[in-house]
């Protein structure tokens, strides 16, 4: 059984140094790399470069030039970052052949992985879908928590699986709704939801995530999911 990790990327944005994100992605990426069975193949998508030399962090390119790595040339995640991401994965399934995959899982790569348990659960699925919706404990940075709940008439997006059959239909799904979306600025987490609800799926549930997200908008917060 063969299983495919998508891993959506924006190297490069205006608002963010460039050479801070670009070693934060390198240690996610190392992580993932570290933290993933050996059943898993890993393609990352970007959609901010024009190739691989514009990354100046030796080390990210020396871990990019080991997985699968794709650039997309046009950013509609600068109008909905979510939808940027699910441009990436369209383009990703254009170039890369899910059906030589059992399961798809979508990642947002940067993200620290702090154990391999979710690629666990991935493997061991009794339903074509794995999905969660975990409250987020926000780690302020003068070390204050504080805790969210979570979300309603959503899926978290920054990691879930789908069999590859259906993750065809999801991407299907996903590209007559792209415009709509962005036009009423629905995120990627709602286009998911209603994909499984509209549909009917059946789906393995993830209390948590185990993982850590960095969000630059926060005051450089990190974020345990």
């Amino acid at each position: 059984m063969k299983n495919l990790i998508f891993c959506s990327a924006s190297f490069h944005i205006q608002q963010y140094s460039h050479d801070i994100r670009e070693n934060e992605y390198y240690y996610c990426l190392k992580q993932l790399l570290k933290m993933i069975p050996e059943n898993f193949d890993i393609v990352v998508c970007d959609n901010t470069i024009e190739s691989l030399e514009n990354i100046t962090n030796t080390n990210l390119k020396e871990l990019l030039s080991k997985v699968k790595f794709l650039i997309l040339n046009r950013n509609i995640g600068q109008q909905n970052i979510g939808m940027g991401e699910l441009d990436e994965l369209i383009y990703t399934s254009e170039n890369i052949n899910f059906k030589d995959y059992d399961k798809i899982v979508y990642f947002t790569l940067r993200k620290f992985v702090t154990n391999p348990w979710i690629f666990e659960k991935v493997n061991n699925m009794n339903k074509n879908t794995l999905l969660s919706n975990p409250p987020f404990l926000h780690i302020r940075s003068n070390m204050n928590f504080e805790e969210r709940e979570t979300t309603p008439l959503l899926y978290n997006d920054m990691f879930f699986a789908l069999s590859s059959d259906l993750m065809l239909s999801y991407i299907e799904y996903s590209k007559q709704r792209i415009e709509y979306n962005l036009q009423n600025q629905i995120g990627s987490e709602q286009n998911l939801y209603n994909f499984i609800n509209e549909n009917k799926i059946e789906y393995d549930w993830l209390e948590y995530l185990g993982l850590i997200r960095i969000d630059y908008k926060n005051n450089n917060e990190l974020q345990l999911i």
